[in-house]
C-alpha cells in the first residue's frame, strides 16, 4: 500500500512537470508566428511528439494487457508514423526536424518504461496521451492558423482533426484503477 502511494505521488509529480511544457509549447509558437522561426519550432514540436507517441506507444504493447489501451497504441503508431513520413517528405521540412527526443519527452519515456505497477503503467500512458494530445492541438492549431510556411500550413491542417480525434480517444480510455 505504502509502495502505491509512492509511485502515486511520482507518477503527479512527473504529469504536473508535464503540464508546464503544454503551455510554453503555445507560447513559444505564438512568440515565433511570423518571424520564420515559427515554421522550425513546429516541426522541431512535431516530429517530437510523434517520435514520443510511437515510442510511449510500443512500451504499452509489449507490456500492457488492457485491451483498449493496447488498440489505441496500435492506432497511434500507426497514424504518427504515417504523419512523421508524411513531414519528412515534405521539403520546407526536412532541414528542421530533430534527430531525437528532447529531454522532457525523454523523461517521461524514462518514467513509463521504468513503471512496474501495471495499472499505474496503464494509467500513466493514457494521462501523457492526453497532455500530449492538448499539446500537439494547441500547437497544430497555433499553426493551421498563423504559420508562415504554407506546405507546412496546410500540413497543420490537414492533420488537426486527427490529432483532436486522439485526444478524443484517450479521454475515453478507461484505464484499470489501481486498487
Amino acid at each position: 500500500m505504502r509502495r502505491r502511494a509512492l509511485l502515486t505521488a511520482t507518477l503527479t509529480a512527473t504529469l504536473t512537470a508535464g503540464l508546464a511544457g503544454t503551455a510554453s509549447a503555445q507560447s513559444l509558437l505564438e512568440r515565433f508566428a511570423g518571424t520564420g522561426s515559427g515554421a522550425n519550432t513546429f516541426v522541431q514540436l512535431a516530429t517530437t511528439t510523434d517520435n514520443f507517441e510511437i515510442e510511449s506507444s510500443r512500451v504499452i504493447l509489449a507490456r500492457s494487457q488492457h485491451p483498449q489501451i493496447r488498440e489505441y497504441a496500435q492506432r497511434m503508431i500507426e497514424h504518427h508514423t504515417m504523419m512523421s513520413a508524411e513531414l519528412r517528405s515534405l521539403p520546407e521540412a526536412t532541414t528542421r526536424s530533430p534527430a531525437a527526443l528532447d529531454e522532457r519527452h525523454t523523461n517521461l519515456l524514462l518514467t513509463l518504461q521504468q513503471q512496474t505497477d501495471i495499472d499505474l503503467l496503464n494509467r500513466y500512458y493514457v494521462q501523457q496521451q492526453i497532455e500530449g494530445h492538448e499539446e500537439a492541438v494547441m500547437a497544430f492549431e497555433t499553426y493551421a492558423n498563423g504559420g508562415d510556411v504554407p506546405a507546412l500550413k496546410a500540413f497543420a491542417q490537414r492533420h488537426l482533426p486527427t490529432i483532436r480525434q486522439h485526444l478524443a480517444m484517450a479521454r475515453a480510455l478507461q484505464a484499470p484503477q489501481a486498487g
